[in-house]
């Protein structure tokens, strides 16, 4: 038997050896590569062909990396409905949106955006009423609302881990209760923008990680109730993201932990982007594209860099030697 298996190998071995040309290997090869190139196109590529005229409504798309997918998506030809709890975050935004939009050719009047506070009862499903009267519909919905917190998780006041939860999970209930109908009808996308935080639970960070964590155990239950009912979601768990040199001016200080480093007395590095871990960070724009492609694949999470995904596998596996791992990329400095 062992000896028969020798010879059907030494058979499929030989023949390619000695018939096959080699300049037709060549071309042969290079058809494949062109016809893998099409059935697989790179990630810029594709975003503009696939989103043209689909309804997109993005919370939390007046800042930071919700307004990069909403600018991508308004200069890919998307009608794009921002979402903001402050009216002149929302006008703004929509400036940028339009600017792309037109810069693309596309008309500024497929933008919008609402002004809402999705911590307030009832805030989503005014959302989603606009969003389905204004765009006509709803294809795809992108959740890009959180609030990340440095503390001492045994010394943190009860009231503080809801606040947590209100702000990364319960921001995303009751809007995502009201867009699924839409996007499953339209076999679109729920996309949720969660944190690595929400799959490591690192020094400083426990707080965030409970919201976080709990936000995706929130989006695997949203999975298994709209799936089979054509919808699509993805988790994106990225690291801390690069910000903007050119709108630092109108984000959040890149100090805005420095009160609660110093109530909790924690080493001056937690209050740096995701705690100061030793961590890349990660260009938004990007980002973005790989997000949208994820969307155009079917891709059920996204994880970056892509190493952490390799890190949460290897801490499911054998526990204490991923935490041992983990704790070399953020352990505490002062």
């Amino acid at each position: 038997m062992f000896l028969s298996c020798l010879k059907v190998f030494h058979f499929h071995i030989k023949i390619p050896l000695r018939w096959t040309n080699s300049v037709e290997t060549i071309q042969i090869n290079s058809v494949r590569i062109d016809k893998l190139r099409q059935a697989h196109p790179t990630k810029r590529n594709s975003v503009s062909n696939s989103w043209e005229q689909h309804r997109v409504l993005i919370a939390g798309g007046t800042h930071g990396f919700g307004l990069v997918l909403a600018k991508i998506l308004s200069r890919s030809g998307a009608s794009v409905m921002v979402l903001g709890r402050s009216a002149e975050g929302v006008r703004e935004a929509l400036v940028q949106c339009e600017a792309e939009a037109h810069a693309a050719g596309y008309s500024k009047n497929q933008v919008q955006g609402i002004t809402a506070d999705l911590s307030h009862d009832g805030e989503g499903d005014r959302a989603v009423a606009q969003c389905l009267e204004k765009l006509g519909g709803c294809d795809s919905f992108f959740f890009c609302v959180g609030q990340s917190s440095r503390s001492v998780i045994l010394k943190l006041a009860p009231h503080e881990i809801r606040s947590s939860l209100d702000a990364n999970l319960m921001t995303a209930v009751e809007i995502t209760q009201a867009v699924a109908d839409s996007v499953c009808r339209a076999h679109g996308h729920l996309v949720f923008i969660g944190s690595l935080a929400g799959k490591f639970v690192t020094p400083a960070m426990g707080n965030y990680a409970i919201g976080k964590s709990a936000l995706a155990s929130f989006v695997e239950a949203v999975r298994l109730e709209t799936e089979p009912r054509g919808g699509h979601v993805l988790l994106v768990s990225p690291g801390p993201i690069q910000r903007n040199p050119a709108h630092e001016a109108t984000l959040p200080s890149i100090h805005r932990y420095d009160d609660q480093v110093a109530r909790h007395d924690l080493p001056d590095s937690v209050g740096q982007p995701g705690g100061g871990a030793s961590v890349r960070l990660l260009d938004a724009e990007k980002l973005a594209h790989e997000v949208l492609f994820s969307c155009q694949q079917h891709h059920q999470e996204l994880v970056r860099p892509k190493k952490a995904m390799l890190l949460a596998g290897l801490i499911e596996w054998f526990p204490s030697w991923g935490r041992k791992i983990l704790n070399r990329y953020t352990s505490q400095k002062g």
